[in-house]
């Protein structure tokens, strides 16, 4: 059954998750202490007054450059990071988690693909999963680190020039020094590093996530470097190796969001 709270939160998609989630907060907390859903009247009227309020505070705005959104607090903010998934959010398209741009809410794609329903997660959804799979979950950045380093370190033993540009056709059209092999080694281990520390709420799924995204991808750039030198002619076959990292954060996602719902169902 829908609650007033499930309606209100339902018309709060445009916040940002911090902001949702403490006015859904006032809400619970008025409604404890006497409230009637008479008094704080409709939900769509009392959503738009939140909303209306939080345009006023300049505080609340995205800051935009013609338009387009800018981010400055990048990843290292939850908060920001936590666009990545985040299913009460209607639109598809976010301000990226860094510079100008936009990136895409998998949990608003979920949405629209009808495999969940925004009011099916909440805070608490991931307190169902089992913490021994979340547990896995955080040391998997660990696995692409390896494969990264693995990648790098057997490149740079060739002793050769290291592409580092490819062009048309994948052919490599820009080469540095040997060194330049260990650069995804160094990328993945910062992502690694990064992915694997402790973290509370959906940042628990999120964190690791995007770790272990940004170590596949260092792990691709390695794959294409050694695949590149072994056939400098070039290779279409080059842009799997990142297509494939691409879908990374989506499964590493899905994997804890499908135990959640089991979960949820069962109870």
């Amino acid at each position: 059954m829908t609650t007033y709270v499930d309606q209100v939160a339902a018309e709060l998609g445009s916040l940002r998750r911090e902001q949702r989630k403490a006015a859904l907060d006032d809400l619970r907390a008025a409604l404890a202490d006497g409230a009637t859903e008479d008094e704080l009247g409709p939900p769509h009227d009392y959503a738009a007054m939140v909303l209306d309020a939080y345009a006023a505070d300049e505080d609340g705005e995205e800051a935009t450059v013609f338009g387009v959104p800018w981010e400055t607090r990048g990843p290292t903010d939850a908060s920001v990071r936590a666009r990545v998934w985040d299913p009460a959010d209607p639109r598809i398209l976010v301000p990226r988690l860094f510079g100008l741009g936009w990136t895409v809410n998998l949990g608003a794609v979920a949405v629209r693909l009808g495999l969940i329903q925004p009011d099916d997660w909440d805070d608490e959804s991931l307190d169902a999963v089992d913490p021994r799979l979340l547990t896995v979950l955080r040391v998997v950045p660990l696995a692409w680190w390896a494969a990264a380093m693995a990648l790098s370190v057997r490149t740079w033993r060739r002793g050769e020039p290291v592409p580092t540009h490819w062009g048309r056709g994948g052919v490599a059209d820009r080469w540095s020094g040997r060194a330049a092999a260990l650069a995804p080694a160094v990328i993945a281990t910062g992502f690694a590093v990064w992915g694997t520390r402790p973290t509370t709420g959906d940042d628990r799924m999120i964190r690791p996530g995007l770790g272990s995204a940004g170590a596949a991808l260092a792990a691709a750039t390695a794959l294409m470097t050694e695949t590149a030198m072994a056939h400098p002619e070039g290779r279409r076959g080059l842009n799997v190796p990142t297509a494939l990292a691409a879908l990374v954060l989506p499964a590493h996602l899905a994997v804890p969001v499908t135990a959640a719902l089991r979960a949820r169902r069962r109870h």
